[in-house]
C-alpha cells in the first residue's frame, strides 16, 4: 500500500529529470532548425538556378530559330522591372572548326546573379550553322 509520504515522493519529476528532458528537447529543436535553414537555402538557390536555366533555354532556342549572329561578345544587366532583375548576362559568339572543312558558330550564354552575397552562375552553349 502507498502511504501518504511515499505517494508524494513518487508523484512528479525530479529536477534532474526535467533538466535532462530540456537538454534532449533543445538538441532536437536545434537539429530541426538547422535542417529547416538548410532547406530554405537550397530552395532559394535552386529557384535561382531554374530561372537561369529556363531563360537560357528560351534565349538559345530563339537564337537557333533566328538569323546567324555575328561574331561578338556582348554583356549587360536586366532591367530592374524585368522578371530577370538581379541577373546579368554575357553572350559570346565565336567561329569554330571542329573538323577540317566544317565551320560552325558557337554561342556561349552565361548568366550571373547573387544569393545572400554568394555569386552564382550558369553557362549554356549552342552550335549553329555558320555563313
Amino acid at each position: 500500500m502507498w502511504t501518504n509520504s511515499r505517494w508524494r515522493r513518487a508523484a512528479g519529476f525530479t529536477l534532474l529529470e526535467v533538466l535532462v528532458a530540456m537538454a534532449v528537447l533543445t538538441i532536437a529543436l536545434m537539429t530541426l532548425y538547422q535542417a529547416f535553414a538548410t532547406t530554405v537555402q537550397i530552395n532559394t538557390s535552386t529557384r535561382g538556378l531554374w530561372k537561369a536555366m529556363i531563360y537560357a533555354n528560351n534565349e538559345l532556342a530563339r537564337i537557333e530559330r533566328g538569323n546567324v549572329l555575328p561574331v561578338a561578345i556582348e554583356q549587360g544587366k536586366f532591367a530592374p522591372d524585368s522578371k530577370m532583375a538581379g541577373y546579368s548576362w554575357q553572350r559570346e559568339v565565336v567561329d569554330e572548326q571542329p573538323f577540317p572543312g566544317v565551320k560552325v558558330r558557337k554561342v556561349l550564354l552565361t548568366l550571373r546573379w547573387e544569393i545572400a552575397g554568394t555569386p552564382q552562375s550558369y553557362r549554356a552553349q549552342l552550335y549553329v550553322r555558320s555563313n
